[in-house]
Formats: C-alpha cells, structure tokens, sequence
C-alpha cells in the first residue's frame, strides 16, 4: 500500500500545526493547505534567523558572562559542606544572558484564485511521502484543477505547479515579511531584505514559467493559463562559522542564479532528479502489517483512537514512514540540522525559539536516523556539533576554567540545554532549566552511532573523533572526587528539568560513563593511544553512576534515600526520565545488569505512562529495550492517538517534531535491536502485529535486514553485509527462539529462511 497522507477536504488556513502539510530540502521548507479559492504556503528558509552577533550587538559572547567558574566553584564547596541553602543562593550567577535570538518565518505567499462559485467535487489535497510530492485537486465548473508541489534537494528549490483543463487565473501577494523590497525582475518577483535584530541579509524569489498573461509588480498575477509553474527559492548570508557567522556573500546573487538553472531545467526533469536523491534514500526501509485500511487522515486518526484494527495497522506503518520522510526533508548534508520544527515554523516568535534544546530533543530528532537507514540525515548533526567546539570553548574558560590556549588548542568544549546557530553554548538564563554539563555528552552518542551503524571510518577520523575527543578531554579535567560518594562525580548537576540540585546525579553520571566507552571504542578503531586514552580508561570505572535505592527505583539523585534531602522540587509523573539514559539511547543497562534492569523497570513504572508528544515516544524507545512489547505498544497507542494532530505532526504541545522523530525510532527499536552485540528480530513485538514485514532496517556493524512473520514467527529472514564481518542473529520461531551466526563478506546478502 502506499504511503500517502491525505485529505477529502481543503485545510484550515489559520491551524498550521494541525492542518498544513509540509515539503521541504533541508534547507528550504514549505506547508500548503489545499485552499480552493485562497491558498497560503508558508515559506521557510532555516537559517534565518534573530539573534547572534550583529552591529547592535558588537559585544556578543554566545551568552557567556565572565569568570563564572568562581562561583561554579562556590557552589562546589557548599554542597559538598551540605550547606544546601546557600548553595542554591548563588545559582543564579551559573546562568547566560543576552539575546539569544529565535528561528524566523520567511513569509507567506498568498493566493487568490479566480475561479467559479460553487463547492468543488471530488477533492483530495495529498503528500505522498513514496514520491515526496505533495498535491490537491479538485473538480469545480466542469474543470478539473489539479496543483503539485515538491522540494528539491540537487537543485535547492522548490517548484509549485497550477495546471488546470480550462483556463484559470491567480495572484499571489507576500504577506508577514521582514523589511524589504519586493519587485519584479524579468520573470521573478524578488523579495529582498533584511532582519531586523541583526541585519541578517536574505533574498527569496519566485520565477514564473507560463503559457498564460505574465504580470509582475509587487505582486505576481497569471491569467488565462492553462499551466503555470513557479521556482521558489531562498538564502541568507549566514554562515556556519564562528565568531562572525556571515559568509559576505550576497544572497540574490545565489538565489539569482538557482532560479535561472530551476527554470532552464524544468519542472519534469527537477522532479526526476528530486525523485531520484530522495528515493535513493527513502525507499531503503519498509514496514507494513496486514488488512490495513486507507482513509483520510483526520478519519483514520478517529478510526485509530477508536481502536478499529485496520486503521492501526495503517496508522502505525505510515507514522513510521512519515518520521522518515520528515527527517529527510529537514536535515541535508550542507544544511543547519533539524530543529524543534524541523525547518517549518509560522513564526517569528515560535515556542522555545524553534532552537536546539540538547537535553533530549536535538538527540531525539537524529534516534531514527541510523536504525531506519537514513544515516546521511546526521551530517548536518555532526558538522553543527563541530561549529559549537570554539565558542564551547569560550564557555568551558568562562564557566570551567578549562581553558584552551596556545599550548592546549583544543582543550575542552561545552555546552548547555539551549543552542543556536549563532554559537550560544552558554547555560540558559535560569538555571533550573538552562544547566546541562552533561548534555554534550549524550550528544556524543549519536555521533558515534553514525560510526557504529555505518562503519565508514573516514568521516570518524576526520569529525566525529576530533569532536569526541575534544569532550571527553573537557570532563577529564571536570570530574572531581567526591569523598561522600566515594566515587568522580560532575557537580553540580540538575536532572532535566525537576528535583533539587545536586552532587552527581544520574543523568550526568551515565552520559559521562557512556562517552567515555565510546571514546575508548572509538580511539580502537583508529589505533588512537595516548595520555588522553590511559586518563580515561583510569577515571571510567571510578564513575559508578547506578545505585537502586531502598524503594527499589533506580535512584535519580545519589542522596535521595538520605533523611534531609529535598523533595519538594520532584514531580511524580514528570515528563523527562533523565536517569534512565543507559538504558536507552545508550547501552549500559542491559540484560547482563539484571538488578539495574528491574530498578530501570520499577522507575519507569513508578513514573507512568502519560505525558508530552516527545516523552511518550522516549518512554516507547526505552520500554522497547526492556523487551516489553505490549508495553511498548501501549505508549505507540498513546503517542498517536493522544499527541497526534490531524496531520500527524506530533504535538507536546504545542507542535514539536521531535516526538514523529522519536515514533519512528521506536517502532524500528521494536523490530529489530542490536545494541548488546547480537541482532534481534522482533525483540518487542506486540500481539497487535500478529503478522507483517520490514525490509532495510539497520544494524550496528552496517548489518540491514528484510524479515517477513505470521502469528509472531519469522517465515523470511536476509541479513545483508555492507562492510563485510560476522554477527549473531536471533528471531523468533514456534515456540523458540531460534539464533544464526553469520560470516559475511562486503556487499554479500545471506539468506537465513
């Protein structure tokens, strides 16, 4: 079956979140309503952006104010004392200022069609994610009206198409746009200016190819035609690069000349080339159940929360497929990676800046990535993460005293919950929320999956091991010993986002340790040996972050069983389950902890299930790597049915991408696994999916996999060697489980059933 998402009737134009429909590149985005007499497509260009340095701003730090680390260092003493009180007093000077800026909406094109009164028959508007093309079409007057669209990522544009049987006419105007200019020039309307906080340089321009009646002023007008197509594209002078982060570059002469090859090409042989790239990589991986049904979304959303079979087993494999395409279209090689939107936003005040949050969020946008065979996704992930090494280096001088200089180049960078495009690696502007030393930590794991997943040990040595080692350098120098714990701890930490502030908490304890086996794994694979290398291999076991408490939970905070320790700040069902990180997206706490497991397991139940769009599907993810597949499939259940718009955009709410990011991720944990060294087929599988099949699912070791069962036992099973080695296989059979040990060579597809 195909996997379309689509609509009998035309959208509400003032709902984004829940009613448009998206296309992107990675660099560009777009989101289209179906409107049948007035059509608004929001335009999105990803890195313009508020905020960062700029002539108002000469001064601008990345939010760091100087010489924190005297306090950071007062703070240290004071818990370690158990002076509580005053500890807490001086938080306030462990936080960042200035202008941090927020991702911006380009504008919105508005059109206006002349066509005749009446209501419009057989209407379907579309986004057939196998094709990543969207379409409406309808019949209105005796003529049918059909309009497509689709984003380029070879050609950097985006190509709208208006055709329809009998001649038709349109205007499209601007609206919500920055200070500019908007004129017409040959066939292309330009719009060019400026933002006005930081003077950031944009051009964006609309070239129009017709066999109708050309006018162009402020506007674009089209009359009489029976087909017109229009090459959108975008760019700013922002450049991926510190202090300055500006490229000198004027944007129309890019744009001018995107437009020009657009429109000399062609809407036929762009969309082959686009049809191609993305293909290439969308049409690695399948999922599909059987007797699944088809219906209109905003249906088969109702169908699902009613529980009718059919519509779920359509409503999960096309919300798998979807965090694909979504991760596709938003994150591209050369491009910023995917923000809390992805690359759509409707505003120039979106909620949280539309930023990158790195205390579950940007991590959660690239969990897909790797185990739904997309891993080029993540290179604007790495290449980002590369960018915040310098000004990460100003906030471990400023906040650490770790420093890098002449002598020590590249001795240690850092950064907290809130990043930008402009290097702001500083805490937030309170420090309940804006504290996260460990978050760069857990970053870390996802580059160094791309590794794993992948095995292409060019691009390790080259970015991810310079990254990788930079931090674990930067934590070598941080951890300090801790006589009450008797162990090296990271303080002080705050677990995201509730409890008091503490000594060594879980979250940071384990993120830590996991860097640092992922180094050391890492520096093995290059035959990287050094004083760094022996530092860590000493300080890793003295971490010790796991310790069940007297109610059998996996303690959160090392001092909670203590008589004095501070409870008031702890929420019962809080949303994020920072201490549960070894469990899942890392790999520490497995079947050969058995202890750690079950307390893992009581903590989560103790927890519950109910929560935010994005905390259900971590919730997912980790109680798939328990083996629990009904549990699993109670928070699939809840994820789409309670955080699902009628677009199946995830909602927190309000919208935030990360939770279709993190649902994709976890119905592909629930299929196969392969983080304790063997692959798993079906290692979470619910009785819902009594029968189905995926192909082209990812194991570490650069393994994919095709497997088809019936009643829970798997009937076909091929496991392809991209780099050639040997691995263990495990699947279920009747009544067993059945294991296969492999030895392949490169390229090299062995058959199992």
């Amino acid at each position: 079956m195909e996997n379309i998402i689509w609509f009998d009737k035309e959208g509400d134009i003032t709902k984004w979140e829940s009613q448009c429909l998206p296309i992107g590149n990675g660099f560009l985005g777009a989101s289209m309503f179906g409107g049948v007499r007035r059509e608004r497509i929001v335009l999105n260009e990803k890195s313009l952006w508020a905020g960062g340095p700029c002539k108002n701003r000469p001064d601008y730090r990345g939010g760091n104010k100087r010489e924190r680390y005297k306090y950071v260092a007062e703070v240290q003493k004071l818990l370690a004392e158990g002076d509580y009180e005053n500890a807490v007093k001086q938080l306030p000077e462990l936080t960042g200022d200035g202008d941090f800026g927020a991702y911006q909406l380009l504008c919105d094109a508005v059109l206006e069609f002349e066509i005749p009164d009446g209501e419009p028959s057989d209407y379907i508007r579309k986004l057939d994610l196998d094709k990543s093309l969207y379409s409406c079409e309808f019949t209105l007057g005796g003529a049918r009206y059909s309009r497509e669209a689709f984003a380029s990522y070879p050609d950097k544009v985006i190509a709208f198409k208006f055709s329809c049987s009998e001649k038709m006419s349109f205007t499209l105007k601007l609206d919500k746009t920055h200070p500019s200019k908007i004129f017409a020039e040959g066939n292309s309307l330009v719009y060019n200016g400026a933002v006005e906080d930081n003077g950031m340089r944009f051009d964006a321009r609309f070239t129009v190819v017709t066999d109708g009646k050309l006018d162009i002023s402020d506007c674009i007008t089209v009359r009489d035609f029976s087909e017109t197509v229009i090459y959108f594209t975008a760019a700013t002078d922002y450049e991926m690069k510190y202090p300055n982060y500006r490229n000198g570059i004027a944007p129309e002469a890019v744009t001018a000349h995107i437009a020009k090859s657009a429109a000399a090409i062609g809407w036929a042989d762009l969309y082959q080339a686009h049809y191609s790239d993305y293909s290439a990589m969308y049409g690695r991986a399948e999922f599909s159940l059987d007797n699944a049904d088809d219906l209109p979304a905003d249906k088969l959303l109702e169908a699902y929360r009613n529980g009718e079979r059919a519509a779920m087993n359509r409503m999960e494999t096309l919300y798998f497929q979807y965090g694909r395409y979504l991760l596709i279209s938003s994150s591209r090689e050369g491009a910023l990676p995917a923000n809390l939107q992805g690359v759509w936003n409707e505003s120039n005040c979106p909620p949280w800046c539309c930023d990158y949050h790195i205390n579950v969020n940007l991590q959660m946008n690239y969990w897909g990535a790797y185990n739904t065979n997309i891993a080029e996704t993540a290179q604007p992930l790495i290449d980002f993460l590369d960018s915040l090494r310098e000004p990460g280096r100003v906030t471990a001088a400023e906040y650490y005293n770790i420093v890098s200089d002449e002598k020590h180049p590249e001795n240690g960078w850092t950064a907290h919950t809130q990043c930008s495009p402009f290097g702001w690696t500083a805490p937030g502007w309170d420090f309940y929320w804006g504290w996260s030393t460990a978050a760069v930590a857990w970053l870390m794991q996802n580059i160094w999956e791309y590794y794993e997943f992948t095995g292409d040990k060019q691009t390790l040595r080259e970015k991810i091991f310079p990254i990788m080692r930079e931090s674990a350098r930067f934590y070598t120098q941080w951890l300090r010993y801790d006589e009450k714990q008797d162990r090296l701890v990271s303080t002080p930490t705050y677990s995201p986002e509730h409890g008091p502030v503490t000594v060594g908490n879980t979250y940071e304890q384990s993120l830590i340790e996991q860097l640092f086996i992922d180094f050391l794994a890492a520096s093995s694979e290059l035959s990287e040996e050094g004083e760094l290398q022996v530092k860590v291999r000493e300080m890793l076991p003295k971490l010790k972050p796991y310790h069940v408490g007297k109610t059998g939970l996996l303690k959160e905070w090392f001092e909670e069983d203590e008589p004095d320790f501070d409870r008031s700040q702890i929420q019962q069902n809080h949303r994020h389950l920072s201490h549960l990180m070894g469990l899942y997206p890392g790999k520490r706490i497995t079947s050969a902890l058995p202890e750690v497991m079950n307390a893992a397991i009581m903590s989560m139940n103790d927890r519950g299930d109910e929560s935010t769009g994005w905390a259900r599907a971590h919730r997912l993810n980790l109680w798939a790597r328990t083996g629990d597949g009904e549990r699993a499939y109670r928070l699939l259940r809840g994820l789409l049915g309670d955080c699902t718009f009628e677009n199946l955009w995830d909602f927190h709410p309000p919208f935030q991408i990360d939770g279709n990011f993190g649902g994709s991720a976890g119905i592909a944990e629930m299929l196969l696994q392969s983080h304790e060294g063997v692959i798993r087929i079906l290692p979470s599988i619910p009785s819902e999916w009594k029968s189905g099949a995926f192909k082209g699912l990812c194991a570490r070791g650069g393994f994919v996999v095709d497997a088809e069962w019936e009643n829970g036992a798997v009937t076909a099973l091929s496991v392809l060697a991209k780099n050639g080695g040997e691995c263990s296989v495990t699947y279920p059979t009747n009544d067993s489980v059945t294991s296969a040990r492999l030895k392949l060579k490169a390229g090299e597809t062995a058959k199992i059933i």
